[in-house]
């Protein structure tokens, strides 16, 4: 006998699932009610339980898995998006378009020292370029 034929025989010999509550007069299939009565939850005899994989998919969180993987695509956006606007994470190093660190603006290339930086150096007041009113 062949493969295909033993299978084909064996679901031709598999009974109904069809289960009968006598307390309601309802007949229901327990394999979509977790062999239960939707009525009453008389519990139908030999009646087939749910597969393994199935009865952990129900126990597992979903909507909190969800909501992780949520965050984790939300996080991985934002920082797609400071990268393209050119501001620099730390942990993901420099954007494409910035600077190499030995290139410095002319202000810090420039030999001659800024006022601000010498202490000793004062800074006179600039009188005021606004006429003033002589009456």
């Amino acid at each position: 006998m062949s493969t295909i034929a033993w299978n084909a025989a064996r679901l031709r010999k598999r009974r109904p699932a069809r289960a009968f509550c006598e307390l309601d007069g309802w007949s229901f299939d327990p394999r979509y009610t977790e062999g239960r009565c939707p009525i009453c939850g008389w519990v139908a005899p030999g009646a087939p339980e749910a597969p393994l994989w199935l009865t952990l998919a129900r126990r597992f969180e979903w909507e909190l898995a969800g909501l992780v993987v949520l965050m984790a695509v939300l996080a991985l956006i934002a920082v797609t998006v400071i990268h393209a606007a050119g501001y620099r994470v730390p942990w993901f190093g420099a954007p494409v378009h910035a600077a190499p660190a030995t290139i410095a603006s002319q202000a810090r290339t420039n030999g001659s020292p800024s006022p601000s930086n010498n202490p000793t150096a004062t800074i006179s007041p600039k009188p005021s370029s606004s006429p003033s009113r002589t009456p």
